[in-house]
């Protein structure tokens, strides 16, 4: 039994340069939940005695929790990244379409949706207009793609920049603890 599911509207093929991928077969609806990732879940110090590849092939779904898919790779494992994704991550483990997706469109999510620790930094090469040119484990602290994927964060991450927002004072709010104003009466 495979760990990963992919929706039957989607197959793996040749992705040219980016070796295998997955590719929308049919029409895919926005919100349609396209792939469900599995497998066992794993801490930071499990993970990094695992050998490269079992590594590159996991997904990140908390702090420092690791989800590691089947010993062989599945079609699941060959969803790949892209600074200008066609789906988003909802929850932790489900890719959902961003957008209507059209026959042959690859599915790609960005890696910055789930990733916040250095076990899967790499050089892109997605080739989009966008393109960031290297994927590291702090793009999701930037402004831009925190704005860009607002809701499509893994869990952990979306609690983290909510933290980080509500500890920030918002410059327009009212001072509190001034002396209130005369009463008018």
């Amino acid at each position: 039994m495979q760990v990963n599911w992919l929706s039957p509207k989607t197959q793996v093929q040749r992705a040219g340069s980016h070796g295998t991928g997955v590719f929308a077969r049919e029409p895919i609806a926005t919100g349609e939940t396209v792939v469900a990732f599995g497998g066992r879940v794993c801490d930071g110090a499990a993970l990094s005695r695992l050998p490269p590849r079992r590594r590159m092939l996991s997904l990140q779904i908390d702090d420092d929790l690791y989800l590691v898919g089947a010993d062989e790779p599945e079609p699941g494992d060959f969803v790949n990244h892209s600074c200008e994704p066609t789906c988003g991550v909802c929850g932790s483990v489900l890719l959902v379409a961003l957008r209507d997706l059209a026959p042959g469109e690859e599915i790609t999510f960005d890696y910055a949706m789930t990733d916040s620790t250095p076990y899967d930094e790499f050089t892109c090469s997605c080739g989009t207009p966008s393109c960031r040119g290297l994927v590291t484990a702090r793009d999701w602290e930037r402004p831009d793609l925190q704005a860009r994927y607002d809701g499509w964060f893994s869990g952990y991450l979306q609690r983290r920049i909510a933290a980080r927002a509500a500890a920030v004072p918002d410059p327009v709010a009212p001072v509190t603890g001034t002396a209130a104003a005369p009463s008018s009466r």
